[in-house]
């Protein structure tokens, strides 16, 4: 005879809606703790699409990645966002002891995001972590998000073997996403002077 209690079908569900909350709540606090760690920055921990003013060409290309991240994880795609400084590429790529051990602390992150990418000092130690960096995520099989204001021409045509090594990892592993918006810091920057005049008359 089974003497082991059993649930009833309402004890079962509850007992499920109870491991789907806490599911729920390991994912966001795993999430707020990747932000906290990722982000020197406390602001950028705002930059989501819920903040976005809505108005760069290139959010629902973001939004698909997202909506999409379970292939782009699963077939190793990541993003190149390129184009002039101040068009929301670092905003919408929102939405790092010694070296060995954290390239491998970088590779254990289900998804990196570079930013500014091409702006790091070009010495050859420097460039060869850069190469360490992107090269260590390539044999991982897991994506990268690398925003830059170097154009696409001169990541297809770099001046030297070093930069070459780089940038044809990069465009192997990213596909390459053209940001045409305007230039939001611009916008910001005579907004705050017209508002200073407003304030002074």
């Amino acid at each position: 005879r089974d003497r082991h209690p059993t649930d009833c079908d309402c004890q079962r569900a509850a007992c499920e809606k109870q491991q789907a909350a806490e599911s729920r709540q390991k994912h966001l606090e795993k999430g707020e703790d990747l932000k906290r760690r990722g982000f020197t920055d406390p602001a950028m921990r705002n930059w989501t699409f819920e903040h976005d003013n809505g108005r760069n060409p290139q959010t629902e290309t973001a939004r698909f990645y997202v909506e999409s991240w379970e292939t782009m994880q699963a077939e190793n795609i990541g993003y190149l966002f390129w184009g002039g400084v101040g068009t929301g590429k670092s905003y919408l790529a929102a939405s790092f002891e010694g070296r060995n051990e954290y390239i491998s602390r970088l590779c254990s992150f289900p998804l990196l995001i570079i930013d500014d990418f091409g702006m790091e000092r070009g010495t050859e130690y420097g460039l060869e972590q850069v190469y360490n960096v992107i090269d260590s995520r390539y044999r991982s099989r897991k994506p990268l998000i690398v925003t830059t204001n170097l154009t696409l021409d001169s990541l297809q045509n770099p001046l030297d073997t070093a930069h070459a090594r780089i940038y044809d990892r990069l465009l192997e592993m990213c596909a390459p996403i053209l940001f045409t918006g305007e230039n939001f810091r611009r916008e910001t920057a005579q907004a705050k002077l017209n508002r200073l005049k407003e304030l002074m008359k």
